[in-house]
């Protein structure tokens, strides 16, 4: 297929003059001389100039800085007349009234016959937006640069091996103590990795891998081997760090945790020593205090042997904590299964502690006739339960009450129990905490740590971890707080004894 188009047509559609005159960069011819010839209305606006100030009256070189007409005589002219053209040269554009911009010149002469140049013609773009840009970017780099060596001189000092890495996890950056802890020259991870107690190599790769996949802060204790050849523990801590809501770097540190390890360690060994060397005189005492029970006494020594039945009860349930402690450690925790009814076992215990304080009413928010079964340790049910609801006590001084529920999920394979009080509440941020090994929660309202060795959390998290559950916490600041486990159903039958 052919199409026959009229060139007049043609001709009315396209004006040179009109595209040259009006064209988004600017053009203009001048002589050898540099005497202009020719310029287009873009570039005369450019200037401020009418194109009778300028035509057959300036030069090129009156229209450039100093130094770029000594680069032109020196080398646009030896350049043009070598190769023929020129392209892209760097030129700031003085306008009539002596401000400047900055341009990219490219020309190309006009020649003779005899091969002699006649006229140079030259296109002008503006740069003057990509000059700003590439300004803005350098003093960006510069900050950014700026910072890194902050960043780097504040690490160097830090007595801590601090490290950085990319988003994969390859580590670009680590303090002058990471090359006197491990005494070598650069990063090398099988070297680091040597270093490692061998114990401890998988935890840490695992705990690696799975923040790096999470981008979640994730923290891992380990050994390392020092210049003595002994292992020292250590946190390593790394929190990924975000720019315009996606990872760009991981910011670590490595911290030396030796001595608070080793203050546990010698803590836990004198509670595992003092649980057992107390367990005996407990007993003694507890049977000498039945005998006193059974003997004719008067009122007056019955309330002084009632008082200290509930001293020598405490006493037994405090030693019974630490020996829990001293088994939990030593993965000895044992469990004595079976079927029995939940809803008795929370009677129990809510009968129990109403009898030994009068400062709380616990209510009940389940009904005491339904029968719910569940097969777990009774005992150690119990425990987790007294002790939820004695913190809940402890932690709401100024209220009145706690209460105590107990639901069935919606596919009926689970009991929930929930212990709310209606205290101080916890912060945010030691939610997870509360349930470590020593720690105790401040009294939000005077800053002060509750009285206690802080072991009641971490036991019942024990506890129901052995029952395949764990205690979950929702918790407001001076409105109070929920703690709730979950158990599976009993599936009881005649060789499950019920209790």
């Amino acid at each position: 297929m052919s199409f026959s188009v009229d060139k007049k047509l043609l001709d009315t559609l396209i004006d040179t003059e009109e595209l040259y005159q009006n064209a988004p960069c600017g053009y203009l011819s001048f002589l050898p001389d540099g005497t202009i010839i020719k310029i287009n209305r873009t570039l005369l606006e450019w200037l401020g100039y009418e194109l009778e100030e300028v035509l057959y009256k300036k030069k090129f070189t009156d229209l450039i800085s100093k130094g770029a007409a000594l680069h032109y005589e020196m080398f646009f002219r030896p350049l043009i007349n070598a190769n023929g053209a020129v392209n892209q040269l760097s030129y700031d554009i003085i306008k009539k009234n002596n401000a400047s911009f900055p341009v990219f010149l490219s020309a190309v002469p006009s020649k003779a016959v005899d091969g002699v140049a006649q006229a140079i013609n030259a296109t002008l773009y503006d740069v003057s937006e990509r000059k700003l840009y590439e300004r803005e970017l350098l003093i960006s780099k510069r900050k950014a640069e700026a910072e890194r060596k902050r960043f780097e001189f504040l690490s160097d000092f830090n007595p801590d091996i601090i490290w950085t890495a990319d988003v994969s996890g390859k580590v670009d950056y680590v303090n002058k103590r990471f090359f006197q802890f491990f005494n070598i020259s650069e990063f090398l991870a099988k070297e680091v990795l040597l270093k490692v107690c061998i114990k401890d190599r998988f935890k840490l790769l695992r705990c690696w891998n799975t923040g790096m996949k999470s981008l979640e802060e994730f923290k891992v204790e380990i050994r390392l081997e020092n210049h003595a050849q002994a292992f020292e523990w250590y946190l390593i801590k790394a929190q990924p760090y975000f720019e315009d809501g996606r990872p760009v770097k991981w910011i670590g540190s490595c911290t030396n945790i030796d001595s608070q390890v080793k203050s546990i360690q010698r803590r836990d060994e004198f509670i595992n020593i003092a649980s057992h060397e107390l367990k005996t005189p407990i007993t003694s005492l507890k049977a000498y205090h039945q005998i006193l029970q059974r003997m004719a006494l008067p009122e007056s020594s019955r309330k002084f042997l009632l008082r200290a039945d509930a001293s020598l009860n405490s006493l037994e349930f405090l030693v019974s904590s630490l020996f829990d402690v001293s088994n939990i450690d030593s993965g000895q925790l044992s469990l004595n299964l079976s079927s029995f009814s939940i809803t008795k076992v929370l009677e129990e215990c809510i009968d129990l502690i109403s009898a030994t304080q009068n400062s709380h009413t616990i209510i009940r928010t389940f009904n005491s006739d339904d029968v719910h079964l569940v097969y777990a340790d009774r005992q150690k049910i119990m425990q987790v339960i007294i002790n939820l609801i004695n913190n809940a006590i402890k932690y709401s001084p100024q209220a009145d009450k706690v209460e105590v529920g107990l639901k069935l999920s919606e596919n009926g394979k689970l009991v929930k129990i929930e212990i709310s009080d209606f205290g101080v509440g916890i912060p945010a941020d030691k939610l997870e905490l509360i349930f470590e090994k020593y720690y105790r929660v401040s009294d939000t309202t005077n800053n002060n740590k509750a009285s206690g060795l802080g072991l009641g959390l971490y036991i019942i998290q024990s506890i129901l971890k052995q029952h395949q559950s764990r205690v979950f916490v929702n918790s407001t600041l001076n409105e109070g707080s929920c703690f709730y486990f979950s158990l599976p159903v009993s599936n009881w039958n005649n060789s499950e004894p019920l209790s």
